[in-house]
């Protein structure tokens, strides 16, 4: 979701007139709490859908630029803007004295795995940039302001919330499992691992870009191209009896992580659960011959079966979930030593979520 004057900026603030940036500590304590007092502000009125204090906080690019929408697009806000699990990533102040109709960039960091490009076009000499985000289980939403100096008020130019983790990792994080996955050829977990990095590659929009964001997409392209030739979907397991047909895989949520998704047609009928439950047991023990590497890790392995390849969300199904093979690290961050991940030739709509019912 993004609400941003239509200019952009992403940037910080400093008393003195020469062009610079100041990064965290950097910052003059007086300035780091200015920004922190704003962001505050802009929590609060979210979390209690007060659209119209908000809204005195908007520059007037801002205020024109959000439109008749935004108030329901406050009030129907799902991302929990919970103040006390707020945590800052990086905290800008920028001062530009340059034409102001040209693009600038900062570089976070040089070296670090995590460094990311912010590219702005500055819209006042003075600029606050915040990057932080909501701890949350199993996501994390991003939460980016931007405020420049109209005066002597600051005011808001943009806002944007985004996915920034999922299970304790970041986009580079899980682009370093699914390489992990790749090299040791558990391709349907590398796909699964990167459905989920590139839901977080832009935690805010256009304005954030990852340093390795060229190899992250090296990695999706070279994967992809791996995934076709090795499972061409569907694929019937004629070892089981009822020759079952898996035409995806995907992620499931749970509240507390994601798990594989299996999507297969079966020739019972939906009636007989028992039949239902067999063969999925029979499936659930083959799973790692068919995907190899897919049960390994994991807590859980969730199942929904069709009579026939679902045209649309009214298509009747069943669910069944499965246990995987210990040791059980899933839940672990992306860094974690032991293998695991999440598997995935496809992915559901929106790439971290089931298909809907």
């Amino acid at each position: 979701m993004r609400w941003a004057s239509a200019l952009g900026c992403l940037l910080l603030m400093a008393g003195c007139r020469q062009s610079g940036t100041w990064v965290d500590n950097q910052i003059d304590p007086s300035v780091r709490s200015t920004l922190r007092s704003l962001n505050t502000n802009v929590i609060s009125y979210i979390t209690a859908k007060d659209t119209a204090q908000l809204k005195d906080m908007f520059s007037d690019s801002l205020l024109a630029h959000v439109g008749p929408t935004f108030v329901s697009q406050v009030e129907k806000n799902q991302v929990l803007f919970d103040l006390s699990k707020y945590r800052s990533k990086n905290e800008f102040y920028i001062v530009y004295t340059g034409a102001k109709s040209s693009s600038h960039n900062v570089h976070r960091g040089k070296g670090n795995e995590h460094d990311y490009l912010l590219n702005f076009q500055p819209m006042t000499e003075e600029t606050l940039v915040s990057l932080g985000f909501f701890q949350g289980t199993p996501e994390s939403f991003a939460l980016t302001t931007s405020y420049g100096k109209y005066g002597g008020n600051w005011k808001l130019n943009i806002m944007e919330i985004g996915l920034l983790k999922v299970m304790n990792g970041d986009a580079v994080d899980w682009y370093h499992r699914a390489k992990r996955d790749f090299d040791s050829g558990y391709l349907a977990d590398a796909a699964n691992d990167l459905v989920i990095m590139e839901q977080l590659m832009k935690p805010a929009g256009e304005l954030l870009h990852y340093e390795k964001e060229n190899e992250m997409n090296e990695l999706d392209q070279r994967l992809t191209a791996a995934i076709a030739q090795r499972y061409p979907f569907p694929m019937t397991d004629s070892l089981v009896k009822t020759k079952p047909s898996i035409f995806r895989i995907a992620l499931y949520r749970a509240p507390e992580a994601y798990y594989p998704f299996v999507l297969y047609r079966t020739t019972l009928p939906l009636t007989d659960t028992v039949a239902l439950s067999r063969e999925c047991d029979a499936i659930n023990a083959r799973l790692g011959q068919m995907f190899k590497g897919l049960p390994e890790g994991k807590r859980f392995i969730y199942y929904r079966v069709y009579t026939k390849v679902p045209g649309d969300t009214t298509d009747a199904y069943k669910e069944f979930h499965r246990s995987g093979i210990p040791p059980f690290v899933h839940g672990d961050p992306p860094d974690a030593a032991a293998s695991g991940g999440m598997a995935a030739a496809g992915s559901a709509p929106g790439g971290i979520a089931p298909p809907k019912p």
